[in-house]
């Protein structure tokens, strides 16, 4: 069965070259500078999906050699290059829509300018519910990137129609204004997005709840007597624990044994871990020590 961020990021890809076909077109034939904007965002979209389907695939694979931790990274790799793409095109909107606002240009705004606009909202938002909806059942970089990316490609459009009805009522200046509002507005998004990348990449701690969590899982193992020390270490999506417990020092080497292993069985259970050590230490009594 195919992996549904594969599938959506692939649905992405085909919409986003049938939008930037349609808004090139409305670009060429109307001169509206939203239009060239959403039709170099619908390119990079393109872009966009390939390498999420790719990270999707890659973070799939299992453990080797070379990643004895598996390849979960990806994900937040190809979700930190998105939103680097994201920022370039802010940027680069801002730059265009300026150089407009003051050369006096004045676009032209028809109804196929809307239609275009509102296709590609339409199928922006269909995008980032799928992505939201996978997203609550397995928590992944890359249904962020396709949600943060539709999600900002949707309010880009629907602030370009607004840009349209006012031009339609006489203020055509405001299509560079509004080019410039939503550039800021997905480049502080792309920053977001970033700066969570980022921090997955650099193996940041579990929040403080998700740690308790998992220490009530493992202080509910039989013979577990108390946890000494929990470590949840996000490599990518996925979380590495390594938790040290103590036992009743009467217990056998095997007995032990089965208490590590029942441990790793019962977080493996939990869908964001991947990874679990056991460090088994022997409680000493208050009179012994």
């Amino acid at each position: 069965m195919r992996d549904p961020r594969q599938a959506l990021s692939s649905v992405n890809v085909l919409g986003s070259v049938i939008a930037a076909g349609a808004l090139v077109a409305v670009f060429l034939g109307f001169g509206n500078e939203l239009a060239l904007a959403q039709a170099a965002d619908s390119v990079s979209d393109v872009f966009t999906g390939v390498l999420l389907a790719w990270a999707a695939r890659t973070a799939e694979a299992p453990p080797d050699d070379e990643h004895p931790l598996g390849h979960a990274r990806a994900e937040s790799i190809a979700a930190l290059v998105v939103a680097v793409l994201a920022g370039v095109l802010a940027t680069e909107v801002v730059r265009a829509a300026i150089v407009a606002l003051l050369g006096g240009e004045r676009a032209s705004f028809e109804w196929p300018v809307a239609a275009a606009f509102a296709g590609k909202v339409v199928f922006k938002l269909a995008i980032a519910n799928a992505a939201t909806r996978l997203a609550r059942a397995r928590p992944s970089p890359v249904l962020d990137a396709l949600r943060v990316d539709a999600r900002n490609d949707a309010v880009v459009g629907t602030v370009a129609l607004i840009g349209f009805a006012l031009a339609r009522a006489g203020l055509p200046v405001v299509d560079p204004i509004l080019a410039v509002g939503v550039a800021i507005y997905v480049g502080l998004s792309s920053l977001r997005l970033a700066r969570e990348s980022v921090m997955l990449l650099l193996g940041t701690s579990a929040s403080p709840l998700r740690r308790a969590q998992l220490e009530a899982i493992v202080s509910g193992t039989p013979h577990v007597l108390g946890v000494a020390k929990l470590m949840a270490v996000h490599h990518g999506p996925s979380l590495h624990v390594e938790v040290d417990v103590l036992v009743d020092a009467s217990l056998t080497l095997g007995a032990a044994h089965d208490v590590a292993h029942a441990i790793e069985e019962h977080l493996g259970r939990e869908s964001d871990v991947a990874h679990v050590v056991v460090h088994v230490t022997p409680a000493v009594a208050s009179g012994d020590a």
